[in-house]
């Protein structure tokens, strides 16, 4: 889409605000909501930030290596393409950006410049690329004035029951529900209920990888301010209370042979219709297991959500419609040939993830990798089985030693990473807790 088209768009519409954004490492928006002309003028020169943006965490913590940088500007440039209305939104539209160096060089600390990063490795290896996203999401009856006051306590629910698929129990919500899907009629494909009380989930047609991380982190931006008008608070922390489901974030992908322009997962003589390269695939997958995983779960929180016998992807193993294995194939036909990756949740960066999940895949093709065996059953309760760092500084600690994660994502793009990873891992050690004064206080 060219300036001409959208400014077609924007007289249409009544548009007056563009807001134009990127994520920070923690898949946290960052921009600006322009006027209309000024938005012309960023289209042609791009707008520069503080790059300050691509080192913090999602609460602006300054690091301690931010200073030695100098912190110089980023300069945000367009992607015109990703222009679209903001239903969600009076009168807004939305554009996403690339952060690069004031230049226009680029800089490997941008979550969307790795992802553009992979998708060409795999333009090179001869393939195109298909993701789409599940996630979920819980509905809060708590204004977010409320929370944003310090009242971030245990959560009130909607219901006191589960209701996973009820349609009664969806039409409760459709104000904010369906409000969601009419402002992404051509992405979402359906919104049900989940195993939580108040729970909720969607989940996002297949389309590129890009287009897909964009369509997300707005997705989620239109989930929580719809919520917030109707005076509620949407979460997708992967585990807002011990005792209630976790916010999961799978992701599903498939390749296409450019040459052939055919499903390359796909492969009718074999006994489990699997091609070759989809086995390479899998076992690029199972051969980072671990130190991918802090890269699908980024947070301290994210890793309560890894629960034994539960809905969440710990195990390294693969299984054809299994969904007790960390890799789940589907392969009911060649157009629906995938992999599903059950690992990440809601709290994911989508850039990040889908960048791990392809450059993992892609290393596997080309290194022609063997998986094991797939699982079968209940397989986490198979005897051996290797689970997913159950912390965030387990999964730190993995990566940072680790010279495949480098194979498969910018060596650049990782350190910053576990960079802000640590800070935010010495944080939670520092603290102490009300469980701990609980448990200590009167009795030690």
């Amino acid at each position: 889409m060219d300036l001409k088209a959208i400014n077609a768009l924007i007289e249409k519409h009544g548009i007056r605000t563009v807001i134009l954004a990127a994520t920070d490492p923690g898949g946290m928006l960052r921009g600006k909501r322009l006027t209309v002309p000024y938005f012309r003028d960023a289209a042609e020169d791009g707008i520069n930030f503080a790059s300050f943006i691509l080192y913090t965490t999602m609460i602006d913590d300054v690091l301690p290596h931010l200073f030695p940088t100098g912190i110089p500007d980023v300069k945000g440039e367009p992607d015109l393409g990703s222009f679209r209305i903001a239903g969600w939104e009076k009168n807004a539209a939305v554009v996403n950006m690339d952060l690069r160096q004031p230049n226009g060089g680029m800089t490997a600390l941008c979550p969307r410049t790795e992802l553009k990063r992979q998708i060409e490795r795999a333009r090179k290896l001869g393939y195109e690329v298909k993701c789409s996203l599940e996630l979920e999401f819980f509905l809060l009856p708590t204004k977010p004035e409320e929370i944003r006051a310090g009242n971030w306590g245990m959560p009130r629910l909607v219901s006191q029951d589960i209701h996973c698929y009820s349609v009664y129990e969806g039409h409760f919500w459709e104000s904010i529900v369906g409000a969601l899907r009419d402002a992404f009629p051509d992405e979402i494909e359906g919104c049900a209920p989940e195993w939580g009380q108040g729970q909720f989930e969607a989940n996002l047609r297949a389309m590129d990888p890009l287009r897909m991380a964009d369509t997300t982190v707005w997705f989620k931006t239109a989930v929580k301010q719809l919520a917030a008008q109707a005076g509620m608070t949407a979460s997708f922390m992967a585990k807002i209370h011990e005792n209630f489901s976790g916010n999961s974030g799978h992701i599903h992908m498939s390749l296409t042979d450019t040459k052939t322009g055919k499903p390359a997962f796909w492969d009718e003589s074999d006994p489990m219709r699997m091609s070759a390269p989809f086995r390479q695939f899998v076992a690029g997958q199972l051969d980072t297991f671990h130190e991918t995983t802090m890269f699908y779960a980024p947070t301290v929180n994210a890793y309560k959500r890894f629960q034994s016998n539960s809905f969440a992807g710990v195990t390294r193993n693969w299984g054809v419609d299994n969904r007790t294995v960390g890799y789940r194939v589907i392969n009911e036909s060649a157009k629906k040939a995938r992999l599903e990756c059950r690992i990440g949740g809601a709290d994911l960066n989508p850039y990040t993830a889908l960048a791990t999940m392809l450059g993992a895949g892609l290393r596997g093709i080309e290194k022609k990798l063997t998986p094991p065996a797939p699982g079968e059953g209940n397989c986490y309760e198979t005897p051996g089985a290797e689970s997913v760092p159950m912390t965030l500084d387990a999964a730190l600690a993995v990566a940072r030693d680790s010279a495949a994660i480098r194979e498969v994502l910018n060596p650049e793009f990782v350190d910053n990473l576990i960079r802000i990873g640590d800070f935010e891992t010495g944080i939670f050690r520092a603290q102490v807790t009300d469980l701990e004064r609980r448990r200590y206080l009167e009795m030690a």
